[in-house]
Protein backbone atom coordinates (compact mmCIF):
# COMPACT_ATOMS: atom_id res chain seq x y z
CA UNK A 1 0.00 0.00 0.00
CA UNK A 2 2.92 2.21 0.74
CA UNK A 3 4.46 1.84 -3.03
CA UNK A 4 1.17 2.44 -4.74
CA UNK A 5 0.83 5.55 -2.45
CA UNK A 6 4.25 7.08 -3.09
CA UNK A 7 3.40 6.08 -7.19
CA UNK A 8 0.57 8.32 -7.05
CA UNK A 9 2.21 11.43 -5.32
CA UNK A 10 1.16 14.40 -7.10
CA UNK A 11 4.30 15.26 -8.93
CA UNK A 12 5.24 11.61 -9.62
CA UNK A 13 6.29 10.97 -13.02
CA UNK A 14 3.21 7.90 -12.43
CA UNK A 15 0.89 10.10 -11.91
CA UNK A 16 1.23 12.69 -14.87
CA UNK A 17 1.27 9.81 -16.82
CA UNK A 18 -2.32 8.51 -15.70
CA UNK A 19 -3.16 12.03 -16.47
CA UNK A 20 -1.96 12.18 -20.12
CA UNK A 21 -3.57 8.52 -20.18
CA UNK A 22 -6.69 10.14 -19.28
CA UNK A 23 -6.81 13.19 -22.00
CA UNK A 24 -5.97 10.57 -24.80
CA UNK A 25 -8.96 8.28 -23.39
CA UNK A 26 -10.84 11.54 -23.36
CA UNK A 27 -10.34 12.35 -26.93
CA UNK A 28 -8.83 9.58 -29.35
CA UNK A 29 -10.52 6.82 -26.92
CA UNK A 30 -13.51 8.41 -28.16
CA UNK A 31 -13.13 9.13 -31.86
CA UNK A 32 -12.11 5.80 -32.37
CA UNK A 33 -15.06 4.46 -30.52
CA UNK A 34 -16.80 6.95 -33.10
CA UNK A 35 -15.41 6.22 -36.50
CA UNK A 36 -15.83 2.00 -34.91
CA UNK A 37 -20.00 2.64 -35.58
CA UNK A 38 -18.80 3.54 -39.33
CA UNK A 39 -16.62 6.14 -40.76
CA UNK A 40 -17.05 8.49 -37.97
CA UNK A 41 -20.89 8.99 -37.85
CA UNK A 42 -22.02 5.59 -38.41
CA UNK A 43 -24.40 6.41 -41.61
CA UNK A 44 -23.09 4.85 -44.98
CA UNK A 45 -24.70 8.10 -46.99
CA UNK A 46 -22.38 10.30 -44.95
CA UNK A 47 -19.26 8.17 -45.49
CA UNK A 48 -17.30 9.70 -48.01
CA UNK A 49 -18.23 12.79 -46.32
CA UNK A 50 -16.30 11.87 -43.29
CA UNK A 51 -13.75 9.98 -44.98
CA UNK A 52 -12.15 13.29 -46.71
CA UNK A 53 -12.90 15.00 -43.54
CA UNK A 54 -10.48 12.11 -41.68
CA UNK A 55 -8.28 12.58 -44.56
CA UNK A 56 -7.16 15.94 -44.36
CA UNK A 57 -7.54 15.58 -40.17
CA UNK A 58 -4.52 13.24 -40.91
CA UNK A 59 -2.71 15.61 -43.25
CA UNK A 60 -2.56 18.06 -41.27
CA UNK A 61 -1.59 15.84 -38.27
CA UNK A 62 1.64 14.31 -40.05
CA UNK A 63 2.75 17.65 -40.09
CA UNK A 64 2.25 18.63 -36.69
CA UNK A 65 3.25 15.70 -34.92
CA UNK A 66 6.47 16.01 -37.01
CA UNK A 67 7.47 19.09 -35.73
CA UNK A 68 4.95 19.98 -32.50
CA UNK A 69 7.36 18.42 -30.38
CA UNK A 70 9.12 22.30 -30.39
CA UNK A 71 5.32 23.82 -29.40
CA UNK A 72 5.80 21.08 -26.91
CA UNK A 73 8.64 22.28 -25.36
CA UNK A 74 7.55 25.88 -25.64
CA UNK A 75 4.39 25.26 -23.98
CA UNK A 76 4.76 22.41 -22.07
CA UNK A 77 2.56 19.32 -21.35
CA UNK A 78 -0.51 20.78 -19.72
CA UNK A 79 -1.54 23.52 -22.06
CA UNK A 80 -0.49 21.63 -25.06
CA UNK A 81 -2.70 18.26 -24.43
CA UNK A 82 -5.52 20.79 -23.29
CA UNK A 83 -5.83 22.50 -26.02
CA UNK A 84 -5.76 19.38 -28.46
CA UNK A 85 -8.11 17.87 -26.53
CA UNK A 86 -10.57 20.57 -27.08
CA UNK A 87 -10.28 20.34 -30.75
CA UNK A 88 -11.65 16.67 -30.68
CA UNK A 89 -14.73 18.43 -29.23
CA UNK A 90 -15.25 20.76 -32.25
CA UNK A 91 -14.73 17.51 -34.74
CA UNK A 92 -17.69 15.13 -33.34
CA UNK A 93 -19.80 18.80 -32.62
CA UNK A 94 -19.43 18.93 -37.13
CA UNK A 95 -20.17 15.28 -37.49
CA UNK A 96 -23.77 16.23 -35.08
CA UNK A 97 -23.91 19.35 -37.14
CA UNK A 98 -23.58 17.53 -40.69
CA UNK A 99 -25.86 14.61 -38.87
CA UNK A 100 -28.29 16.92 -38.48
CA UNK A 101 -27.93 19.06 -41.81
CA UNK A 102 -26.37 17.65 -44.53
CA UNK A 103 -24.04 20.22 -45.26
CA UNK A 104 -20.20 20.14 -45.20
CA UNK A 105 -18.68 23.16 -44.37
CA UNK A 106 -18.20 22.66 -40.43
CA UNK A 107 -17.33 18.98 -41.08
CA UNK A 108 -14.47 20.31 -43.78
CA UNK A 109 -13.25 22.78 -41.25
CA UNK A 110 -12.65 20.49 -38.58
CA UNK A 111 -10.51 18.45 -40.05
CA UNK A 112 -7.53 20.79 -40.38
CA UNK A 113 -8.42 21.58 -37.00
CA UNK A 114 -8.07 18.44 -34.59
CA UNK A 115 -5.35 18.03 -37.07
CA UNK A 116 -3.22 20.26 -35.33
CA UNK A 117 -5.05 18.73 -32.04
CA UNK A 118 -4.13 15.30 -32.62
CA UNK A 119 -0.59 16.36 -32.44
CA UNK A 120 -0.59 18.07 -29.67
CA UNK A 121 -2.66 15.08 -27.50
CA UNK A 122 -0.32 12.06 -28.85
CA UNK A 123 3.38 13.79 -28.59
CA UNK A 124 2.61 15.18 -25.03
CA UNK A 125 1.46 11.59 -24.32
CA UNK A 126 4.09 10.14 -26.15
CA UNK A 127 6.16 12.44 -24.61
CA UNK A 128 5.40 11.99 -20.91
CA UNK A 129 5.23 7.35 -21.79
CA UNK A 130 8.73 7.30 -23.12
CA UNK A 131 10.49 9.56 -21.14
CA UNK A 132 9.25 9.84 -17.72
CA UNK A 133 9.84 6.41 -16.97
CA UNK A 134 12.83 4.30 -15.66
CA UNK A 135 14.43 1.56 -18.37
CA UNK A 136 12.77 -1.21 -16.47
CA UNK A 137 9.11 0.35 -16.80
CA UNK A 138 9.19 1.47 -20.19
CA UNK A 139 6.23 -1.30 -21.00
CA UNK A 140 4.16 -0.30 -17.62
CA UNK A 141 4.07 3.12 -18.94
CA UNK A 142 3.15 2.35 -22.58
CA UNK A 143 0.39 -0.19 -21.66
CA UNK A 144 -1.09 2.29 -18.91
CA UNK A 145 -1.09 5.29 -21.82
CA UNK A 146 -3.01 2.55 -24.46
CA UNK A 147 -5.25 1.13 -21.79
CA UNK A 148 -6.75 4.30 -20.59
CA UNK A 149 -7.36 5.18 -24.55
CA UNK A 150 -8.85 1.98 -24.79
CA UNK A 151 -10.85 2.81 -21.33
CA UNK A 152 -11.46 5.86 -23.34
CA UNK A 153 -13.01 3.59 -25.87
CA UNK A 154 -14.92 1.31 -23.94
CA UNK A 155 -17.10 4.51 -22.64
CA UNK A 156 -17.50 5.67 -25.68
CA UNK A 157 -18.44 2.20 -26.73
CA UNK A 158 -21.06 1.14 -24.54
CA UNK A 159 -23.16 4.44 -25.12
CA UNK A 160 -24.28 3.32 -28.39
CA UNK A 161 -24.35 -0.25 -27.08
CA UNK A 162 -27.29 1.02 -24.89
CA UNK A 163 -28.70 3.38 -26.97
CA UNK A 164 -28.79 0.88 -29.75
CA UNK A 165 -29.36 -1.71 -28.14
CA UNK A 166 -33.04 -2.83 -29.99
CA UNK A 167 -32.03 -1.16 -32.80
CA UNK A 168 -31.24 -2.87 -35.87
CA UNK A 169 -31.33 0.26 -38.43
CA UNK A 170 -27.97 0.64 -40.38
CA UNK A 171 -27.13 3.96 -40.25
CA UNK A 172 -27.20 7.41 -37.41
CA UNK A 173 -25.92 8.29 -34.46
CA UNK A 174 -28.63 9.62 -32.09
CA UNK A 175 -27.83 12.85 -31.03
CA UNK A 176 -27.37 11.86 -27.18
CA UNK A 177 -24.40 9.76 -28.63
CA UNK A 178 -22.83 12.96 -29.52
CA UNK A 179 -23.28 15.31 -26.48
CA UNK A 180 -22.09 12.55 -24.37
CA UNK A 181 -18.78 12.13 -26.06
CA UNK A 182 -18.65 16.23 -26.56
CA UNK A 183 -19.22 16.69 -22.44
CA UNK A 184 -16.44 14.07 -21.83
CA UNK A 185 -14.20 15.91 -24.13
CA UNK A 186 -14.55 19.08 -22.53
CA UNK A 187 -14.03 17.68 -19.14
CA UNK A 188 -10.84 15.54 -19.71
CA UNK A 189 -9.11 18.49 -21.94
CA UNK A 190 -9.59 20.47 -18.94
CA UNK A 191 -8.39 18.18 -16.24
CA UNK A 192 -4.88 17.87 -18.47
CA UNK A 193 -4.11 21.60 -17.40
CA UNK A 194 -2.71 19.36 -14.32
CA UNK A 195 0.00 18.12 -15.95
CA UNK A 196 3.17 19.73 -14.95
CA UNK A 197 6.54 20.42 -16.47
CA UNK A 198 9.08 17.63 -16.12
CA UNK A 199 11.77 19.92 -14.15
CA UNK A 200 9.05 20.13 -11.50
CA UNK A 201 8.64 16.29 -10.99
CA UNK A 202 10.95 14.21 -8.46
CA UNK A 203 10.92 10.07 -8.74
CA UNK A 204 10.74 7.73 -5.65
CA UNK A 205 14.63 8.27 -5.29
CA UNK A 206 14.39 12.14 -5.40
CA UNK A 207 15.46 12.55 -8.92
CA UNK A 208 14.26 14.76 -10.99
CA UNK A 209 12.79 13.48 -14.77
CA UNK A 210 14.52 16.34 -16.55
CA UNK A 211 16.32 19.19 -16.22
CA UNK A 212 16.29 21.39 -19.70
CA UNK A 213 17.11 25.35 -19.83
CA UNK A 214 14.65 27.15 -21.98
CA UNK A 215 15.39 27.27 -25.72
CA UNK A 216 14.43 29.72 -28.44
CA UNK A 217 12.10 28.81 -31.22
CA UNK A 218 14.67 28.60 -33.76
CA UNK A 219 16.91 26.03 -31.96
CA UNK A 220 13.91 24.21 -31.01
CA UNK A 221 13.01 23.53 -34.68
CA UNK A 222 16.57 23.06 -35.70
CA UNK A 223 16.47 20.11 -32.91
CA UNK A 224 13.69 19.22 -34.34
CA UNK A 225 14.82 19.10 -38.06
CA UNK A 226 17.96 16.97 -36.65
CA UNK A 227 16.22 14.19 -35.52
CA UNK A 228 15.62 13.40 -39.19
CA UNK A 229 19.16 12.77 -40.13
CA UNK A 230 19.00 9.61 -37.00
CA UNK A 231 19.85 6.45 -39.52
CA UNK A 232 17.50 4.58 -36.91
CA UNK A 233 14.71 6.91 -37.15
CA UNK A 234 14.71 6.71 -40.69
CA UNK A 235 14.73 2.63 -40.22
CA UNK A 236 11.76 2.80 -38.10
CA UNK A 237 9.67 4.71 -40.39
CA UNK A 238 7.78 2.23 -42.53
CA UNK A 239 7.26 0.48 -38.97
CA UNK A 240 5.04 3.37 -37.85
CA UNK A 241 3.70 3.98 -40.87
CA UNK A 242 0.67 1.06 -40.79
CA UNK A 243 -0.41 2.12 -36.96
CA UNK A 244 -3.23 3.12 -37.40
CA UNK A 245 -4.15 2.20 -40.85
CA UNK A 246 -6.33 -0.92 -39.41
CA UNK A 247 -9.50 2.02 -37.67
CA UNK A 248 -10.21 3.41 -40.93
CA UNK A 249 -10.29 -0.34 -42.72
CA UNK A 250 -12.64 -1.55 -39.76
CA UNK A 251 -14.33 1.20 -39.53
CA UNK A 252 -15.13 0.85 -43.09
CA UNK A 253 -15.53 -2.69 -43.20
CA UNK A 254 -17.87 -2.64 -40.11
CA UNK A 255 -20.19 -0.38 -41.56
CA UNK A 256 -20.30 -2.35 -45.34
CA UNK A 257 -21.28 -5.67 -43.21
CA UNK A 258 -23.40 -4.91 -40.29
CA UNK A 259 -26.13 -3.17 -38.71
CA UNK A 260 -25.87 -0.29 -36.08
CA UNK A 261 -25.93 -2.29 -33.04
CA UNK A 262 -23.79 -4.92 -34.49
CA UNK A 263 -20.81 -2.51 -35.22
CA UNK A 264 -21.43 -1.09 -31.53
CA UNK A 265 -20.92 -4.19 -29.84
CA UNK A 266 -17.81 -5.36 -31.93
CA UNK A 267 -16.15 -1.75 -30.92
CA UNK A 268 -16.90 -1.78 -27.08
CA UNK A 269 -15.87 -5.62 -27.16
CA UNK A 270 -12.97 -4.89 -28.53
CA UNK A 271 -11.24 -1.97 -26.79
CA UNK A 272 -12.66 -4.02 -23.48
CA UNK A 273 -10.17 -7.14 -25.03
CA UNK A 274 -7.21 -4.61 -25.68
CA UNK A 275 -6.97 -3.91 -21.80
CA UNK A 276 -6.39 -7.27 -20.48
CA UNK A 277 -4.22 -7.98 -23.62
CA UNK A 278 -2.06 -4.86 -22.94
CA UNK A 279 -1.41 -6.07 -19.19
CA UNK A 280 0.13 -9.40 -20.75
CA UNK A 281 2.42 -7.38 -23.10
CA UNK A 282 3.77 -5.15 -20.32
CA UNK A 283 4.27 -8.20 -18.36
CA UNK A 284 7.06 -9.60 -21.15
CA UNK A 285 8.03 -6.00 -22.04
CA UNK A 286 9.14 -5.17 -18.16
CA UNK A 287 10.05 -9.13 -16.68
CA UNK A 288 12.90 -8.16 -14.65
CA UNK A 289 14.53 -11.79 -14.75
CA UNK A 290 15.24 -10.92 -18.81
CA UNK A 291 17.12 -8.24 -20.22
CA UNK A 292 15.89 -5.55 -22.67
CA UNK A 293 16.97 -7.28 -25.91
CA UNK A 294 15.00 -10.67 -24.85
CA UNK A 295 11.53 -8.59 -23.55
CA UNK A 296 11.83 -6.79 -26.37
CA UNK A 297 11.66 -9.56 -28.78
CA UNK A 298 9.47 -12.08 -27.38
CA UNK A 299 6.75 -9.19 -27.34
CA UNK A 300 7.25 -8.60 -30.36
CA UNK A 301 6.77 -11.90 -31.52
CA UNK A 302 3.44 -12.18 -29.37
CA UNK A 303 1.94 -9.12 -31.57
CA UNK A 304 3.16 -9.93 -34.76
CA UNK A 305 2.11 -13.76 -35.08
CA UNK A 306 -1.32 -13.00 -34.64
CA UNK A 307 -1.15 -9.52 -36.25
CA UNK A 308 -0.02 -11.38 -39.52
CA UNK A 309 -2.68 -14.39 -39.28
CA UNK A 310 -5.62 -11.80 -38.95
CA UNK A 311 -4.45 -9.56 -41.94
CA UNK A 312 -4.30 -12.47 -43.98
CA UNK A 313 -7.53 -13.59 -42.80
CA UNK A 314 -8.78 -10.41 -43.78
CA UNK A 315 -7.42 -10.65 -47.33
CA UNK A 316 -9.30 -14.22 -47.65
CA UNK A 317 -12.53 -12.79 -46.53
CA UNK A 318 -13.14 -10.12 -47.90
CA UNK A 319 -11.88 -11.11 -51.66
CA UNK A 320 -15.37 -11.15 -52.91
CA UNK A 321 -16.90 -7.89 -51.00
CA UNK A 322 -18.02 -4.81 -53.31
CA UNK A 323 -17.64 -1.71 -52.01
CA UNK A 324 -20.33 0.03 -54.22
CA UNK A 325 -22.81 -2.83 -53.70
CA UNK A 326 -23.26 -2.84 -49.39
CA UNK A 327 -25.58 -6.19 -48.40
CA UNK A 328 -29.21 -5.65 -48.76
CA UNK A 329 -29.36 -7.84 -45.06
CA UNK A 330 -26.54 -6.37 -43.14
CA UNK A 331 -25.15 -8.62 -40.41
CA UNK A 332 -26.96 -8.66 -36.88
CA UNK A 333 -25.56 -9.58 -33.45
CA UNK A 334 -27.96 -12.25 -33.54
CA UNK A 335 -26.87 -14.23 -36.50
CA UNK A 336 -24.83 -17.20 -36.67
CA UNK A 337 -22.32 -15.70 -39.35
CA UNK A 338 -21.66 -12.88 -36.97
CA UNK A 339 -19.41 -15.09 -34.55
CA UNK A 340 -16.53 -15.53 -36.99
CA UNK A 341 -17.12 -11.90 -38.19
CA UNK A 342 -16.50 -11.15 -33.58
CA UNK A 343 -13.31 -13.60 -33.67
CA UNK A 344 -11.76 -11.75 -36.88
CA UNK A 345 -12.51 -8.34 -35.43
CA UNK A 346 -11.11 -9.24 -31.94
CA UNK A 347 -7.96 -10.57 -33.67
CA UNK A 348 -7.19 -7.90 -35.55
CA UNK A 349 -8.21 -5.31 -33.79
CA UNK A 350 -6.39 -6.26 -30.83
CA UNK A 351 -3.03 -7.67 -32.50
CA UNK A 352 -2.58 -3.60 -33.82
CA UNK A 353 -3.93 -1.72 -30.68
CA UNK A 354 -0.51 -3.65 -29.53
CA UNK A 355 1.51 -2.58 -32.11
CA UNK A 356 1.56 0.85 -30.50
CA UNK A 357 2.88 -0.63 -27.21
CA UNK A 358 5.66 -2.19 -29.51
CA UNK A 359 6.86 1.24 -30.89
CA UNK A 360 6.88 3.03 -27.82
CA UNK A 361 9.08 0.18 -26.46
CA UNK A 362 11.36 0.40 -29.45
CA UNK A 363 11.55 4.16 -29.44
CA UNK A 364 12.24 4.24 -25.34
CA UNK A 365 15.19 1.87 -26.09
CA UNK A 366 17.03 4.24 -28.08
CA UNK A 367 17.43 6.90 -25.74
CA UNK A 368 16.75 8.11 -22.44
CA UNK A 369 17.57 11.95 -23.59
CA UNK A 370 13.75 13.51 -22.91
CA UNK A 371 14.11 16.21 -25.48
CA UNK A 372 15.08 13.75 -27.89
CA UNK A 373 12.40 11.31 -27.53
CA UNK A 374 9.76 14.75 -27.79
CA UNK A 375 10.68 14.51 -31.29
CA UNK A 376 10.81 11.07 -31.83
CA UNK A 377 7.34 10.92 -30.27
CA UNK A 378 6.46 13.48 -32.77
CA UNK A 379 8.03 12.19 -35.86
CA UNK A 380 6.03 8.55 -34.59
CA UNK A 381 2.76 10.28 -34.42
CA UNK A 382 3.40 12.31 -37.75
CA UNK A 383 4.19 9.43 -39.54
CA UNK A 384 1.40 7.37 -38.22
CA UNK A 385 -0.88 10.03 -39.24
CA UNK A 386 0.18 10.38 -42.92
CA UNK A 387 -0.57 6.10 -42.94
CA UNK A 388 -4.17 7.22 -41.64
CA UNK A 389 -4.53 9.63 -44.42
CA UNK A 390 -3.69 7.52 -47.24
CA UNK A 391 -6.05 4.81 -45.79
CA UNK A 392 -8.46 7.45 -45.66
CA UNK A 393 -8.22 9.05 -49.18
CA UNK A 394 -8.58 5.46 -50.37
CA UNK A 395 -11.67 4.83 -48.88
CA UNK A 396 -13.23 8.27 -50.10
CA UNK A 397 -12.66 6.66 -53.55
CA UNK A 398 -13.33 2.90 -52.87
CA UNK A 399 -10.72 1.36 -53.15
CA UNK A 400 -11.35 -2.53 -53.28
CA UNK A 401 -11.01 -4.12 -49.61
CA UNK A 402 -8.47 -6.79 -50.16
CA UNK A 403 -6.28 -4.33 -52.09
CA UNK A 404 -6.28 -2.05 -48.93
CA UNK A 405 -6.01 -4.71 -46.43
CA UNK A 406 -3.00 -6.60 -49.03
CA UNK A 407 -0.98 -3.13 -48.47
CA UNK A 408 -1.70 -2.60 -44.78
CA UNK A 409 -0.09 -6.15 -43.96
CA UNK A 410 2.54 -5.12 -46.33
CA UNK A 411 3.85 -2.36 -44.60
CA UNK A 412 3.10 -4.31 -41.10
CA UNK A 413 5.57 -7.11 -42.84
CA UNK A 414 8.62 -4.71 -43.30
CA UNK A 415 8.16 -3.33 -39.65
CA UNK A 416 8.00 -6.00 -38.07
CA UNK A 417 11.12 -7.16 -40.05
CA UNK A 418 12.90 -3.68 -39.26
CA UNK A 419 11.99 -4.03 -35.27
CA UNK A 420 13.93 -7.10 -35.21
CA UNK A 421 16.79 -6.04 -36.98
CA UNK A 422 17.35 -3.44 -34.68
CA UNK A 423 16.17 -5.55 -31.84
CA UNK A 424 19.32 -8.10 -32.67
CA UNK A 425 21.98 -5.85 -33.64
CA UNK A 426 20.86 -2.17 -31.88
CA UNK A 427 18.83 -2.62 -28.73
CA UNK A 428 21.35 -2.01 -26.07
CA UNK A 429 20.06 -3.88 -22.09
CA UNK A 430 20.72 -0.29 -20.90
CA UNK A 431 21.05 3.50 -22.17
CA UNK A 432 22.45 4.55 -18.97
CA UNK A 433 26.32 3.79 -20.04
CA UNK A 434 25.91 6.09 -23.37
CA UNK A 435 27.33 9.70 -22.49
CA UNK A 436 24.20 11.95 -24.25
CA UNK A 437 23.84 15.43 -23.32
CA UNK A 438 20.29 15.40 -21.12
CA UNK A 439 20.29 12.04 -21.24
CA UNK A 440 18.29 11.21 -17.30
CA UNK A 441 20.14 8.88 -14.91
CA UNK A 442 17.92 7.98 -11.61
CA UNK A 443 19.95 8.82 -8.22
CA UNK A 444 20.01 4.66 -7.60
CA UNK A 445 22.01 4.28 -10.72
CA UNK A 446 24.30 6.58 -9.81
CA UNK A 447 25.24 5.21 -6.75
CA UNK A 448 25.52 1.83 -8.11
CA UNK A 449 28.09 3.22 -10.24
CA UNK A 450 29.42 4.73 -6.91
CA UNK A 451 29.25 8.30 -8.08
CA UNK A 452 27.17 11.03 -5.78
CA UNK A 453 24.17 12.32 -7.30
CA UNK A 454 24.34 16.39 -7.55
CA UNK A 455 21.64 18.97 -6.51
CA UNK A 456 19.42 18.07 -9.65
CA UNK A 457 19.14 14.67 -9.08
CA UNK A 458 20.47 14.07 -12.90
CA UNK A 459 24.35 13.39 -13.83
CA UNK A 460 24.58 13.87 -17.75
CA UNK A 461 27.73 12.53 -18.22
CA UNK A 462 28.02 9.45 -16.57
Amino acid sequence: MKEFTRQFRWHSPWTQNVISGIGVGCSAGLYVALNLLGAGGGRPDSAQVVQVVNATLCSVWFLSSSFGGSILNKLGPGLTMCIGVQTYAVYVGSLWYYDETGKRDYPYASGPLIGIGAGCVFITAGYVATAYPEESEKGAYATMLMNLQALGSVIGGIIPVIVNRDSNTTSGVPRSVYISFIAIMVVGGLLCLLLQRPHKLKRDDGSVVAVNPPRGAWEELRSNLAVFKDPTLLMMLPAFFPSECFLVYSGAVNAHLNNLRARSLLSFIAVVLQIPAGWALQWILDHKEWGRRKRGLIGLTAVSSPMIVAWVWEMIRVSGYDRNRPPLDPTDWTEPRFGWIFVLFMLTWVSCQLWHNIVYYWIGALTNNPRKLTHYVGVFRGVLGAGEALCFGLDSIKVPFIAEAGGVLLFYIIGISIFYYLGLYHMQDTNYDKKEEGAIVPNHVLEEKGIAPNSRGVDATV
